[in-house]
């Protein structure tokens, strides 16, 4: 199209060393697909350069002008040192319209592209104008304004209003030019549709979302949706993008907070937005969340909750930055509880009495649940008890734990609870996270000892800041003196749901085990469990959450590596070698909404198998 757009020029073939070429200072193109451009490379090999490159000679080398993904095909993926190529004497202006001309032509622009191609070639034609060139800095700028003066004008004639005359005089001169271009387009569009619907892509959008638009091939529909996402969920955003700056791990789709597997370029517009208008319901959600620990949280209540969960008053002091007189004072003081059970009685619900006292709604639950049985506290929680190795929850109770990264419902480990400990009893989280543990262990009457690297004093003063360094993995608590780990300070069960490997990695802190290698990850856990089962009592039992990992993103199941990935049974054989004997593996499955229609269709044509098995395996001192 290009030599025929613009047949003055004398075109020379000729082939030339692939050395000998620059690159396009009018070349925009922001990504170039490596598996691709194999691929054309090995057309070329097979079949010869149907289409030569443009270039133009510049002293004793040449600049390319059209062709840039033929050039790099041969130059970086074959062992071809030369290439066919028209020569052609052009000025900037010329090769500027040529290659705009030539790029509007891929086959395999993107949405993004085609609108930045699209305004390339409506400035390079217009460009020569001074009042054009005057409107911006860059094309699109320009562009963007002149259609902006055009459609004004057009709007106010079209109501009836008087147009200014400079405006008028802008309009008559440059309206014949700008509908000329755009219907010689490739494929001939409306100026005012580019500009209304089009134009905004480029403009409004934030790069991030354009790169990603551009590196997937989505087209304007569900880049649309795309920025939705991104102004709804940054969080969510990133999740679902992850994949395109990382390599893909084991988990796919939305509802678990793991979206980091779904190739964006695989989801409908709608199905994108469905997952922008769920994230934009769980930011608010967790805001409610945030806000039922508040930041406001009195000493009191802090040193209150604390104690129920058994932390010792040493460490309640440590913890809040106050003295130890002070802090018993507060043990001693019956006042909130009496507040708490006043009201209780008087029929105020829990969620009623939490708002009223201004503390977190799980210390109302222990108190209003004192005295009763598990069995009774599930039936007050409205939660069913399984009776059965398959605990499948679907839905997080959001009365326990905050949002968090690989969130765990609190009826999981409420069950883990009535089968493997009783009141009283000590739990240890060392990876506590949103707080579920702690949370669910005030409703039912066990001591809980939550550590996590994340340190929030003031909404989560309960969860005591500690770093798991695989370097030197120390026990936390005490951090000094002489009740470090013996008698009653020892837990009964360790309740372990640490980051899946890869899973979610983009959503921890740089420090987390999550940017570990494979290597290292199991090595973690190999010097990890026998501290374990060293500070703990002798009939204790740990309950450690886990999945299998596999690198199975577009890649059929019978062509995984199994060298890379983590099983289940790794995990057990860390446990069993540390001196822990597998007594329960419970199957805790991951909900199959997370795999959408689109990736459920594109997973089938792959073969590839996805993953929803989660276990929770228990084991007791040998």
């Amino acid at each position: 199209m290009s030599k025929t757009l613009h047949s003055e020029l004398d075109y020379k073939h000729s082939v030339i060393d692939v050395k000998k070429i620059d690159p396009s200072p009018y070349q925009h193109r922001r990504h170039f697909d490596e598996d691709k451009l194999r691929e054309l490379a090995a057309s070329i090999q097979r079949e010869g350069l149907i289409e030569p490159i443009i270039v133009r000679p510049k002293s004793d080398r040449y600049e390319m002008i059209a062709g840039e993904r033929r050039l790099r095909a041969v130059r970086d993926f074959t062992e071809l040192e030369t290439i066919q190529a028209q020569i052609v004497i052009a000025s900037n202006l010329q090769a500027r319209r040529i290659a705009a001309a030539e790029n509007l032509q891929r086959e395999d622009l993107s949405s993004i592209e085609t609108i930045e191609a699209i305004a390339e070639i409506v400035d390079a034609e217009l460009i020569e104008d001074t009042q054009y060139a005057s409107m911006g800095k860059k094309p699109a700028n320009r562009v963007k304004t002149l259609l902006g003066k055009l459609d004004s004008v057009r709007r106010s004639e079209k109501l009836g209003y008087e147009v200014a005359s400079e405006a008028k005089l802008t309009s008559n001169k440059f309206i014949g030019s700008v509908q000329e271009i755009f219907k010689d387009l490739p494929k001939p569009m409306k100026w005012l549709s580019f500009y209304l619907n089009d134009l905004p892509l480029l403009m409004d959008f934030c790069e991030n979302v354009q790169d990603i638009s551009i590196k997937h091939n989505l087209n304007k529909s569900q880049t649309r949706a795309l920025a939705k996402l991104k102004e709804a969920s940054d969080g969510e955003f990133q999740r679902l993008t992850a994949h395109a700056q990382r390599p893909p791990n084991s988990e796919m789709g939305y509802v678990s907070s793991d979206s980091s597997q779904i190739n964006v370029r695989d989801l409908s517009a709608r199905e994108i937005e469905d997952i922008a208008d769920k994230a934009a319901k769980k930011e608010r959600q967790t805001e409610l969340s945030r806000a039922r620990v508040s930041p406001s949280l009195s000493p009191e209540a802090k040193i209150f909750m604390m104690n129920r969960l058994g932390i010792p008053v040493d460490r309640i002091a440590a913890r809040l930055k106050v003295n130890r007189k002070t802090a018993l004072n507060y043990v001693h003081n019956s006042r909130l509880f009496q507040s708490i059970r006043e009201l209780l009685e008087k029929g105020v619900s829990v969620p009623e009495v939490s708002e009223h006292n201004g503390c977190p709604e799980p210390l109302v639950w222990s108190i209003a649940l004192e005295g009763k049985s598990d069995q009774d506290r599930f039936e007050s929680l409205n939660w069913g008890l399984r009776t059965w190795d398959h605990w499948y929850f679907n839905d997080l109770d959001q009365r326990f734990g905050d949002n968090w990264p690989g969130q765990i419902p609190a009826q999981l480990v409420a069950h883990t609870l009535y089968y493997f400990t009783q009141g009283g009893d000590l739990v240890f989280d060392p990876m506590a996270g949103g707080g579920v543990v702690p949370d669910t262990c005030l409703a039912f009457n066990r001591r809980c000892w939550s550590f996590d690297l994340v340190n929030r004093p003031e909404t989560r003063p309960e969860i005591e800041p500690h770093q798991w360094n695989p370097e030197e993995l120390l026990w936390p608590v005490p951090p000094k003196g002489r009740r470090a780990g013996k008698g009653k300070d020892k837990p009964d069960l360790i309740f372990f749901d640490p980051p899946y490997f890869k899973k979610q990695e983009n959503q921890y802190t740089k420090d987390s085990i999550s940017s570990l290698s494979r290597k290292e990850y199991l090595k973690f856990f190999k010097e990890l469990f026998p501290l374990f089962r060293e500070y703990t009592k002798a009939h204790a039992r740990i309950a450690f959450m886990n999945a299998d990992w596999r690198n199975f993103q577009g890649v059929a199941a019978v062509e995984e590596d199994p060298g890379q990935s983590i099983f289940l049974s790794d995990y057990i054989d860390l446990l069993k070698d540390s001196g822990w004997e597998i007594t329960h593996i419970v199957d805790c499955p991951l909900s199959t909404q997370r795999f959408l229609p689109n990736m459920v269709s594109q997973m089938q044509k792959n073969r590839t198998l996805g993953i929803v098995r989660r276990s929770l395996i228990i084991g007791r001192k040998k």
